[in-house]
């Protein structure tokens, strides 16, 4: 791997954490994935090692190594192909997240997962937007962060106040709005993961909203409950930004077609308003979790779609995956789109039984759309993510041209606009280039920002295997 021993036991020696090498067990847990992309069927990227750091001096140490031997640097072995993964999961102590309740703030440190800020804030009556599953980490709040609470309140990374963060060098700095490096604190809320190792996150928190929960329906032959739901979506969800909803469609192994909403109404509107606009959801028959809608904790709720998704993962057998998705404005959510979306989403499954497509429709809009981070969507209303996955491998090519598929005949309903950098994959999309990755992500204006603190903050490109370079349009 073009690395001497020496130089490795060296380091080996300098950490409090671990180093870990292909040739020792623990380095295939650290570098597991969940399922790769069918453009790579043959071999996973790889890093050519891991370092599990215990401190920001471990991190700094790391760094200054992979930027000696010019070692290509990221915290997902997805984007390390040879070269340095830095995995902060030994700094999820058993206290990695502490609350001021006066100040409405939390201090969050590295390798600290959502639901250990969810834990935390609830005990208090904070919550943070965090995305919508509980076990992801904090490097999702640095590429943006959407979750249901969004709307109300933005993206997770416009709730970052501060940061700790280890630079291209090594050297570390404190970064917040009121600070010395306003380029560098701009970048990070969004586009940090391409400009170092965040050790250490200081976060706004919010009222945590008292009424929500999740629905789950059967899907009919005739998908009147799946098109209900959309148009409830666009006559009740839109227009109200307090309201945070996502709809899921998926062929449970137990209970067929169905699909799965979470939903959140933000706010202290009297509680008869709030079941007045949830009284068309409870009227098309729910098959689960309608009595708990409005009588859940945010955290509870948070808690019922990790079950679910880990119930997921464990009943089919992902080894593959393809994407697909798109936004939409809402003068384009229109009965056209509507069937459109049912048809492929829901009649036009060419997968095994074995495999699982999930359909996803976020509502976005309120204040992502008053966002100021360098990449977003503050101007998409709703989002549209389809999930192809499957464990056969001679699927590869049914699962591209399924996803292919869907861009071709979703695409034109939607809305070109601005791209979530947390699902942006090139690679998933071959037809188009770097720079207009780029252009749809960021936009000219903040994409020429971005890459002039690129410049400034990580000359020589040591981040250079993260999303954010097909984003930023930078190459090595």
């Amino acid at each position: 791997m073009g690395l001497e021993l020496e130089g490795i036991e060296t380091l080996r020696a300098e950490l409090r954490g671990r180093l870990l090498l292909p040739s020792e067990a623990a380095f295939t847990q650290a570098t597991s994935v969940w399922s790769v992309s069918p453009n790579h069927p043959a071999r996973l990227p790889a890093p050519a090692l891991v370092v599990q750091p215990r401190g920001t001096a471990d991190v700094s140490a790391a760094v200054k190594f992979a930027a000696a031997h010019g070692l290509p640097l990221a915290g997902n072995p997805s984007w390390v192909d040879g070269g340095l993964m830095i995995d902060l999961s030994l700094m999820r102590r058993w206290r990695c997240v502490y609350v001021d309740p006066g100040a409405k703030t939390a201090v969050v440190d590295g390798g600290a997962l959502a639901c250990d800020v969810d834990a935390e804030t609830a005990l208090h009556g904070l919550a943070a937007p965090l995305g919508v599953c509980c076990v992801v980490g904090m490097g999702l709040v640095l590429n943006g962060g959407i979750s249901l609470l969004s709307r109300a309140h933005g993206p997770a990374c416009d709730s970052i106040l501060g940061a700790q963060v280890v630079l291209a060098d090594g050297s570390v700095v404190n970064v917040t709005s009121g600070g010395p490096d306003p380029d560098l604190f701009w970048a990070l809320r969004g586009a940090g993961s391409t400009l170092g190792v965040v050790t250490k996150l200081t976060l706004q928190l919010y009222d945590a909203p008292t009424y929500s929960g999740a629905f789950v329906w059967r899907d009919d032959p005739e998908h009147a409950t799946f098109k209900s739901v959309l148009r409830w979506i666009r006559a009740v969800v839109l227009p109200d930004p307090a309201v945070g909803f996502n709809c899921a469609r998926m062929v449970h192994p137990e209970l067929g077609p169905v699909l799965i909403s979470m939903l959140v109404i933000v706010g202290d509107r009297p509680v008869e308003e709030k079941e007045a606009l949830v009284q068309p959801l409870r009227e098309l028959g729910p098959i689960q979790a309608s009595d708990s809608v409005g009588r859940s904790s945010w955290h509870q709720t948070q808690l019922t779609h990790y079950e679910a998704v880990t119930g997921l993962a464990q009943a089919f057998p992902v080894h593959y995956e393809a994407w697909s998705g798109g936004h939409v404005a809402a003068e384009k959510f229109t009965d056209e789109f509507i069937d459109a979306y049912v048809r492929c989403t829901a009649d036009e499954l060419p997968l095994p039984d074995c495999a699982l497509t999930l359909a996803v429709l976020e509502v976005m809009g309120g204040k992502l759309r008053e966002s100021r981070a360098p990449v977003g969507l503050n101007e998409a209303d709703l989002q549209w993510v389809v999930q192809a996955g499957w464990a056969d491998a001679a699927a590869h090519e049914t699962g591209k041209a399924y996803a292919q598929r869907l861009r071709s005949v979703l695409g034109p309903l939607s809305t070109s606009m601005g791209r979530y950098v947390n699902l942006l994959d090139v690679a998933e999309d071959p037809e188009m280039s770097y720079e207009e990755a780029a252009t749809k992500a960021a936009g000219p204006a903040n994409l020429e920002r971005l890459r002039a603190v690129k410049a400034k903050y990580d000359p020589a490109g040591v981040f250079r295997n993260t999303p954010f370079m097909k984003v930023l349009a930078v190459k090595p």
